[in-house]
Order: C-alpha cells, then structure tokens, then sequence
C-alpha cells in the first residue's frame, strides 16, 4: 500500500510542477481590489496611482472570469521574467493551467511601488490556493510569492520573482512541515537545512527527500526526481553545501507517510562569494 502510495504521489507531483509554477508567475498582480489589505499594504494603495490601481483591477477581472485574451492584453508583447520565460510560453501554460485547475483563489496585496506618469514599478505578494484532481486523487496547492513588475503605458513589460514557497498535498492526513532555509545564499557556502514534520508519527513509516533545481524556463517543465529514503526520525536535517554558480534554484522537500504526501518548495537566491 505505501509503495502503491508513492508511486501515485510522484506520478502525479511530476505532472503538476510545471503548470502550478507558470499560474503562480503569471498572475502574480492579480486579486488586488478583491481582498482586506492590511495596514501597510492599505496605505500603499491609497497613495498609488489612478493608472496603477486600474489595471490591477482589471487584470483581477479577467483573471477571476478566466478571459485569457483580456488577460494578455494587459502584457507588453515584448513581456518577459527573470526566469528566461516570454509572453509566448507564459501565455500558452497560463491555458493548460486553467483547464487542469478548476479551483484557484488568488489574494494579492500592493507592497508598494515608484514611478511617474506611464511608467511604474510594483511589488505585491500574493497568496494562492488551489486544488486539482488527478486519477481520484485531490492535490491541495498553497503557495505565496512576492514579486516586482515593471509597467510602461498600462501594460506589464517584466516581471522579477523576490521570493517563492509553494506546497503541494495530497492525503487524509499528509505530513505538515516546517521548514527552515535560508532565502539567500552564497556560492559554494555551508548551510543547514531543517525539515520537519510537526505531527507525531506513531507507528507510521515515513520516506522522504530534498533536492535542488536551478530556476530557468526550461527547468519550468521538467519533472524531479526524487531519491527518497527511510527516515528514522520525524524529519530531515542536513548540513549542505550551495551551488557554485549563482542564481535562483527551486529546493524541494518531499515527505511520505500511509496517511499523506506533501512537498514544499522554497526558491533561494545563490549570490556570488566574493
């Protein structure tokens, strides 16, 4: 039954990657009118723009009605991000997305912004669930983002992801994980990784993994491959080594239990040791 589990759970995972990364970016300004911001992010809409605060509202219109066309209208055909993608290959996953998720609620604050007249930079966060189901299986997403756009004469010309975590579960009770890792590093720099699962196990066996995987369009849609391991305790705890070239990498950490998988997946910025 639990191999029968993790074969299902990896399936599954591996099939999900690309189109819940591409929603995240894609619609990371949106939402902005449809929830209560808090004090500061208050604040910071009030004082933005006419222009700014419009097109966020209408980029939350089409996204919430699923108009792909109103949608993209909104991005400079030139658009592109940090992450080597374009406005061709978002666009196109942004549609395979919204066929495969039937369910997804996203909740954007405005952290602030600069700018004058048609040109504007922003930064937002934003928090997004979802869930979508795959051979009788439910996977439940949670991810929250934060990201800066550039925008020139009403249209989003480049977008820069600051800062990424993004859960994927599945299970009557999948494993709840606290993970500690830092979100920046330097080349080649010892660090720690602690992965917990906060729930006693009891009697239950369970498996799991981390990797690490460089952030790029074409890393956007391929699967990983996990090595997983028996744990003999409620958790992984490693002393790592960063990667010797900088960049964003995607690390992941996979737990699997009799009653529940969960990954979680944290973007960190590896900057050059100087």
């Amino acid at each position: 039954m639990l191999l029968q589990s993790i074969y299902r759970f990896l399936t599954a995972t591996k099939s999900t990657r690309f189109r819940y990364r591409i929603a995240i970016l894609a619609l990371a300004v949106s939402c902005q009118q449809a929830v209560m911001l808090p004090a500061r992010a208050q604040n910071a809409t009030l004082n933005a723009p006419a222009a700014l605060k419009t097109l966020l509202t209408k980029i939350d219109a089409a996204a919430n009605q699923r108009k792909l066309p109103e949608l993209t209208g909104y991005y400079s055909p030139n658009f592109s991000t940090s992450d080597g993608l374009t406005k061709a290959t978002w666009e196109q996953s942004l549609g395979q997305f919204w066929q495969t998720y039937s369910n997804l609620t996203y909740a954007t604050t405005l952290d602030g912004w600069q700018g004058a007249g048609n040109t504007y930079t922003a930064n937002t966060t934003t928090k997004i669930t979802g869930v979508q189901k795959i051979d009788g299986r439910t996977l439940n997403l949670q991810a929250t983002i934060q990201s800066q756009q550039k925008i020139v004469g009403g249209q989003i010309v480049s977008q820069q992801i600051l800062q990424e975590r993004t859960q994927v579960s599945s299970g009557a009770k999948p494993p709840t994980i606290e993970l500690n890792l830092p979100t920046k590093l330097q080349t080649n720099a010892e660090y720690n990784l602690d992965a917990i699962v906060t729930e006693p196990l009891g009697e239950d066996v369970l498996l799991g993994a981390t990797i690490e995987q460089p952030v790029s369009a074409q890393s956007y849609g391929k699967p990983a491959n996990y090595k997983l391991e028996l744990l003999s305790a409620g958790g992984l705890f490693k002393i790592a080594r960063a990667p010797g070239k900088s960049g964003d990498y995607w690390f992941s950490t996979v737990f699997i239990r009799p009653s529940g998988t969960t990954t979680l997946t944290q973007r960190v910025r590896v900057i050059k040791d100087n």
